[in-house]
């Protein structure tokens, strides 16, 4: 289990209590930025992007291999864009948001998990990134963890991801973390994880 300052852990139920059905990257680092543990005693430090974060999200993705940018992408990208990391940063979408673990000596990026929910705010969709030589440490899991309580706090309904069916160890995180998984019915290379509150 993860461990987190009151800042970012809310009281179980609070589900909108006191917060604005949308996401926003500076209400979020008032009330959803601090240190986490992971299950393995590192220590993290999470909080939404922000504009000053571009080089240090380029160094990140620049560290991913083409597998690490297809899961997380879903596309055959070799290199992250412009507009993709001005969507990382920016706090204009009400419907999505990026939160960053850091590493809390030196401030690299660790990790990544974006949130985007549809239209009526019921639903969000996850996506998740851990740079290579620091996976196995828990990072995954609290930040998907992380996300996952900040999710239902905003009043999301649903959380759901698409995966490769390949990407075993994503999928089994989902299932640890209370996902049901289960074989996109559009397309049988992928699979659906999706949690309800």
């Amino acid at each position: 289990m993860t461990e987190t300052n009151q800042t970012i852990n809310p009281a179980p139920g609070a589900r909108g209590a006191g917060y604005p059905r949308r996401f926003s990257n500076r209400d979020a680092q008032e009330r959803w930025a601090g240190q986490v543990t992971t299950r393995t005693g590192l220590k993290i430090f999470v909080r939404p992007a922000r504009s000053g974060d571009r080089a240090a999200l380029e160094r990140f993705f620049g560290q991913l291999t083409e597998e690490d940018l297809y899961f997380r992408f879903l596309s055959g990208i070799r290199k992250v864009d412009d507009a993709r990391l001005e969507a990382m940063l920016c706090d204009s979408d009400d419907r999505s948001i990026d939160f960053l673990a850091l590493d809390v000596e030196t401030g690299e990026v660790l990790a990544t998990a974006m949130l985007a929910a549809d239209r009526e705010f019921d639903t969000a969709e996850f996506a998740l990134s851990t740079r290579p030589d620091v996976k196995g440490k828990g990072i995954s899991w609290a930040l998907l963890d992380f996300a996952v309580r900040y999710s239902e706090a905003m009043g999301i309904k649903r959380l759901q991801s698409l995966q490769s069916a390949s990407q075993a160890d994503a999928l089994q995180l989902e299932r640890e973390m209370g996902f049901s998984v289960h074989t996109c019915p559009d397309d049988s290379s992928l699979m659906v994880a999706e949690k309800t509150f």
